[in-house]
């Protein structure tokens, strides 16, 4: 029987995943069939692990931060090999869009897979409950990933234990992206009260509602948002820290909502990022990274994204962020860069020096407070509540140094509040999807000729999403591509 379902789950891997690897054969618990559950709570956590494990087949993936970052308004990656950060992807050649789909699907069917063999377990219900909603969290999460890149997309939520679920998931059509989201709104709500308050690197309270806010803002539910926001505000969990850059170099803070872990050790564990290197200062020789010493750093770096004028010119000089966030100099020394173009690297945020040559221990931030206290602001702004929205957005303000918000009209407020998401969270997987949601992907876009003129002139409007792969779509004949594919 388990030889039967582990046949049928395979040929479900084979159709939306890409290959069917030995995976299920080295984790069997995480498939779940009538004869296979699980009888304890060490086995039901192992399943909801393996649902973690995806997320480093995305985040480690330099082409998904080149699309939520590296190609928009913020950042331009003018690099040959990366055709994402020039708008050269198509349904046959999707890059960035191909893991996207595979990965996150991939995360849901273990997600599904997991809460259906917990529900059958023998476990108390005060024993099942908190690993579902971890394993909803991430199902959520995985299908806020699709919806945000591809806009409607197949949605299921069933575990795959038998073949006539398999052939029903294999011929699904797109569901609208809108209809997703309230789907995962509920679940969200539903499941976040049976998350723990705090927990490095996993699901949480406030990462649930945290999720629920931003997937809220997409579906423009702004009284949503704003009660998904107070939750984690009111938990009283979260604090800014006082210094901007201690958010990113210290790995789980008080203020990390939620972030993906990463770790390098030449003699130990080794789940490495190699992200950082892509924004790093291009080395000449030895320790030299663009004209200056960084003394013992051995990071071999590619210095391929870097910041756009848009992004330079929203720092005010008495902002303190902005010497983490642009790089001019080093310890005194002025980068070549900055010397002969007037312009800035990616700075110290995007920086590892103790990565050795490409792998880089250093998190991946997903969600932090401030950015909470925004979406707060963004919700408040919304419904036309300006003095509150600038109490939570003069939050972050206020720790940059740069003063409060002026509360004039709603519309003026709202390109302000734009520019401070800009300004707190540039580089943490944000941007591009704001610029979706606000309707302003295009012309943001067009902005970079500057920078990038192939990426400016390579963008169409129909790039807000990407195009479905042509390989699923072989799969599954009742898929429809995205318009202008």
């Amino acid at each position: 029987m388990i030889k039967l379902f582990k046949t049928a789950i395979c040929l479900a891997l084979l159709a939306m995943l890409g290959s069917c690897s030995n995976f299920l054969d080295e984790n069997i618990k995480n498939s779940a069939t009538p004869s296979n559950f699980y009888n304890t709570v060490e086995e039901g956590q192992a399943a909801v692990n393996g649902i973690y494990t995806v997320l480093y087949d995305i985040f480690t993936d330099i082409n998904f931060f080149v699309s939520a970052e590296g190609a928009t308004d913020l950042m331009v990656t003018p690099d040959s090999r990366l055709l994402t950060g020039a708008f050269g992807y198509s349904a046959s050649t999707p890059i960035a869009g191909q893991n996207i789909w595979q990965s996150s699907y991939k995360g849901i069917m273990y997600a599904n897979n997991a809460i259906d063999a917990i529900n059958k377990s023998p476990m108390s219900d005060a024993e099942k409950k908190p690993l579902i909603a971890e394993a909803v969290f991430l199902r959520s999460l995985y299908y806020y990933f699709l919806t945000s890149t591809f806009n409607d997309v197949p949605y299921w939520d069933y575990g795959l234990t038998s073949e006539e679920a398999v052939n029903h998931t294999l011929s699904l059509p797109r569901s609208s992206a809108d209809s997703i989201r309230n789907v995962l709104m509920d679940d969200l709500e539903t499941h976040a009260p049976d998350l723990v308050l705090t927990a490095r690197g996993r699901a949480t309270q406030g990462a649930a509602y945290g999720l629920m806010a931003r997937i809220a803002l997409f579906n423009k539910n702004w009284e949503k948002a704003r009660w998904a926001a107070e939750q984690v505000i009111d938990s009283h969990t979260y604090s800014l820290l006082n210094n901007y850059a201690d958010a990113s170099n210290t790995k789980n803070s008080k203020e990390s909502v939620f972030e993906i872990q990463f770790t390098y050790s030449a003699t130990g564990t080794q789940r490495p990022s190699n992200i950082f290197i892509y924004c790093m200062p291009t080395p000449k020789n030895d320790t030299f990274y663009d004209g200056v010493d960084m003394g013992s750093s051995t990071a071999t770096t590619y210095g391929t994204i870097k910041p756009t004028r848009r992004l330079v010119s929203y720092y005010a000089d008495n902002d303190k962020r902005k010497p983490f966030v642009l790089g001019y100099t080093y310890n005194g020394q002025e980068f070549n860069r900055s010397k002969n173009q007037h312009l800035p690297w990616l700075g110290p945020k995007f920086w590892d020096f103790n990565a050795v040559n490409i792998a880089s221990g250093k998190n991946m931030l997903f969600m932090r407070y401030s950015d909470v206290l925004l979406m707060m602001g963004e919700a408040l702004i919304e419904l036309d509540e300006l003095d509150d929205a600038k109490y939570y957005i003069d939050l972050v303000r206020n720790r940059a140094g740069i003063g409060g918000i002026l509360v004039t009209d709603q519309a003026t407020m709202r390109e302000e509040l734009h520019k401070e998401r800009a300004r707190e969270l540039a580089g943490e997987f944000t941007r591009r999807w704001d610029i979706v949601r606000w309707g302003t992907f295009y012309q943001d876009i067009k902005s970079v000729a500057p920078d990038y003129a192939v990426a400016a002139n390579n963008v169409r409007p129909y790039n807000l999403y990407y195009p479905i792969p042509a390989l699923e779509i072989a799969k599954n004949p009742a898929l429809v591509q995205n318009p202008g594919y």
